[in-house]
Formats: C-alpha cells, structure tokens, sequence
C-alpha cells in the first residue's frame, strides 16, 4: 500500500525488501488514501505510477479507489475510460469497493458504491470489511459481483459501523465458510489479508505482529479448502 510514508513509494526500497525477505508483492495499492492526497497528483496519474511501480516488482493488480462525491472529472474517466485503460496497461487496474464513514451511523462519501453501479467496471477488488460496514452481506455481494472480481481484500468486522479490518478468526464475519466458497467457486485471483495495526496489535512489537500474521495466514489456509 502505497501511503505518504515516503519508503513505500521507492521502489527501490521496495525491491531490496523483496530481495531480502523474499516475499514477493503482488498487487500495489494506489495512493488513495485522503491521509496521501497529494501523492503522486490527481487520481490517474496516482493510477500511471502505481501501473509503473507494479511492472518494476512483477505484480499484476493495482488496486485503486472509487471517486468520492465531489470528484466528478475522475467519476467521468473512470466509467467511460477505465476499462479500456486497464486492458492496454498490462496490469488488472481494480476498483474496490468503498468503506462507509462513520458520522453517528455509516455514510456513503463514494459514487458507484452500490452492488448494482459498481459493475460497470470489469476489474474489482472485494473488500468484506467494507461491504460489512455498508450493511451488505459478503455472499449476496459475491454472487452478484463474481464475475468481475479478481482481487480480495480479506478481514473480519464487529459489524458495530466501523471499519475494523479485525483478524479473520475475530469479529463476526462467516470468513471460514466464505473462503471454502472461494475454494469452491474456483477463484482464480489473489487473497490478500488486509488488517489494521490495532487488530494486528502492532503496540506490543514486531514479534506480535509476525504472530497475529501467521495465525490469519494459517487461518485462511486451512479453509481455503
């Protein structure tokens, strides 16, 4: 995930951590985030270098962001030019869905960000934290998004309006079963846990967090099956 932390826009840097751990990355996420808003400049050339930083270290998904509201020049190109733009870079360029902001309930800040609009777009990524928050029930948005989905970002949540990113064997999500329907389905794309500092209890040290990523990992392993 690309962020305003200047490491992780060096590819460089990302290319020697690859040498030196040798874990692979493979997908990039695009510097989306609002805490990276003036990252790599507006939303498309935030798209060409993250579509750059993903032919450096071989990987084939770049994961990108629904336009908010007021972004309707970037709303415009992504519905009428974002599929074609993705078929002639080389790398699945995916939209994910978006997370609702809390404000004493859960608001909606993104457009196309219902099961219905969304698949104008070819490519997505499956977020079910987000599709929890939004009140929408990972298996419906799965068999109605399936055939566009190729990327997932995988995490549980304590379905209270928040957007948890919990580990996968916490919160309130079915994930067990939804991985042995992944496994099923014959998913072809990848899985990728994404989960917060706080879930990951990233306070107490590296080594906890090396843990709590093992167990996820285990966890998705022993269910993808």
């Amino acid at each position: 995930m690309v962020t305003k932390r200047e490491e992780s826009q060096s590819i460089p840097l990302v290319q020697e951590l690859v040498q030196e751990t040798g874990i692979k990355v493979r997908s990039i996420h695009a510097p989306f985030l609002l805490a990276a808003k003036k990252v790599w400049g507006g939303p498309q050339e935030k798209i060409a270098v993250s579509i750059d930083m993903a032919h450096a270290l071989h990987a084939d998904v770049v994961v990108i962001h629904l336009p908010y509201f007021w972004q309707w020049g970037y709303a415009r190109w992504a519905r009428h030019h974002l599929n074609d733009y993705s078929r002639r870079s080389d790398v699945i360029v995916a939209m994910e869905n978006a997370m609702h902001v809390y404000l004493y309930r859960p608001f909606n800040l993104s457009l196309f960000n219902s099961l219905q609009d969304i698949r104008c777009f070819d490519n997505l990524v499956f977020d079910t934290s987000h599709f929890a928050i939004a009140g929408v029930n990972i298996f419906r948005a799965w068999e109605e998004l399936r055939g566009h989905v190729r990327h997932i970002h995988l995490s549980n949540n304590y379905l209270k309006g928040f957007d948890d990113h919990a580990l996968p064997f916490e919160g309130r999500l079915p994930l067990d079963r939804f991985l042995q329907m992944l496994h099923a389905d014959g998913f072809e794309g990848k899985i990728a846990l994404e989960l917060g500092p706080g879930p990951l209890e990233a306070r107490l040290g590296r080594e906890r967090i090396v843990y709590n990523l093992r167990r996820s990992l285990a966890y998705c392993l022993d269910n993808y099956a």
